[in-house]
């Protein structure tokens, strides 16, 4: 029996365009000629692991794309809802209201005292001095000097001067504690001697009297004389009976001048001391007399200082209104006793119950 050979089979595929099995290594189709070879070539192409590879990489792209997405998008949600916390919301507070105190009383603010210059003209008279009218017009030396023009003290009868005089504005004047009383012109009188003998002003005359400056008064008229300074005991005095004046008279008693203790003329006193004021009194002065001081100042570092009434024949001048460290304030001082009276009609009449004192001039430094 004959040994059949059997061929080992060979591999075969199918022809793409008409479906004619041909061998696998065929390069083309026998029955109608397809190319077979592109179709091996495209295949190995577009194989699945290349379609793996390039869905594996657009999925890491995607996914990257994604989480860029995604950690803006918080960033933004983030700053929106770090916008709206707590703590950056302003929390409303209750208002806290305060209980109800009992408010004290203002207390009164003193009103500062500024002063004004006021020219007064002034016609030199017999025996006036430029120290002289510096105590009527209560002004310093160098104060008349400086407002005339004046290189020395020499000044002649009839001469007519400008006299600077300092007072107080409106509002200090009505500040002021001023007592107004009623005086009876003499004989001899002017305005600067009533003004001297009281411890007034010629301007205080002007003003309380309506006068013009320069205008005359005649023995017998009545002027108005208004005095700061003056105690309140002064306007209490009672209608006297004349037949009880001293001497029993019927008039009035008349003490000599007085005289002057201390300070010295021309004394120096230390700023940080006080002036202690002296003076040789008279026996025993009535329920309506006084004594009279005037601390005038000389020149501009002096201080302008109220006229002063005691009952004693001393005063003490404190360092208080001393000048400052360096400074040296000249002053002029003097002394009179003064009576009031009260007439029938009830007026408060003011009269010199002595003489001027001399004048002495000390300097405190």
């Amino acid at each position: 029996m004959a040994q059949e050979r059997i061929a080992p089979t060979v591999a075969e595929q199918r022809c793409p365009n008409c479906g004619t099995r041909v061998t696998r290594n065929a390069e083309s189709c026998f029955m109608c000629g397809y190319d077979l070879r592109s179709q091996t070539q495209r295949g190995r192409r577009f194989s699945w692991i290349d379609v793996i590879l390039v869905a594996a990489v657009l999925g890491v792209l995607v996914f990257w794309w994604r989480v860029g997405t995604e950690s803006v998008r918080e960033a933004d949600q983030t700053d929106v809802v770090q916008a709206i916390l707590p703590t950056s919301i302003p929390l409303m507070q209750a208002t806290v209201t305060p209980t109800p105190t009992v408010t004290p009383p203002p207390t009164a603010t003193a009103i500062p005292i500024t002063q004004e210059t006021v020219l007064l003209r002034h016609i030199v008279g017999a025996g006036e001095t430029l120290l002289s009218l510096a105590i009527q017009y209560d002004v310093s030396v160098e104060e008349i000097q400086r407002a005339n023009n004046l290189s020395s003290e020499l000044i002649r009868i009839g001469d007519e001067l400008t006299i600077p005089v300092l007072r107080d504005s409106a509002v200090a004047q009505l500040r002021a504690v001023t007592t107004e009383f009623e005086y009876i012109v003499t004989s001899g009188d002017t305005l600067s001697t009533i003004a001297t003998k009281f411890g007034s002003t010629v301007e205080s005359l002007l003003t309380a009297n309506k006068l013009a400056a320069g205008q005359f008064i005649r023995p017998g008229d009545v002027l108005i004389v208004p005095i700061s300074g003056a105690p309140p005991e002064a306007l209490q005095v009672e209608m006297e009976n004349p037949s009880a004046q001293s001497g029993q008279t019927g008039q009035p008693a008349t003490y000599a001048q007085l005289r002057l203790i201390a300070p010295q003329e021309g004394a120096v006193v230390s700023r940080t001391e006080p002036v202690i004021f002296e003076w040789a009194g008279v026996d025993q002065l009535a329920e309506n007399e006084w004594y009279v001081l005037q601390i005038l100042p000389r020149n501009l570092a002096a201080r302008t200082l109220p006229t002063t009434w005691t009952k004693q024949p001393t005063h003490r001048l404190e360092p208080s209104v001393a000048p400052a460290e360096g400074v040296a304030a000249d002053y002029a001082w003097l002394v009179s006793v003064v009576r009031v009276r009260r007439d029938a009609d009830g007026r408060a009449l003011l009269e010199a119950a002595s003489p001027i004192s001399s004048v002495r001039t000390f300097s405190w430094r």
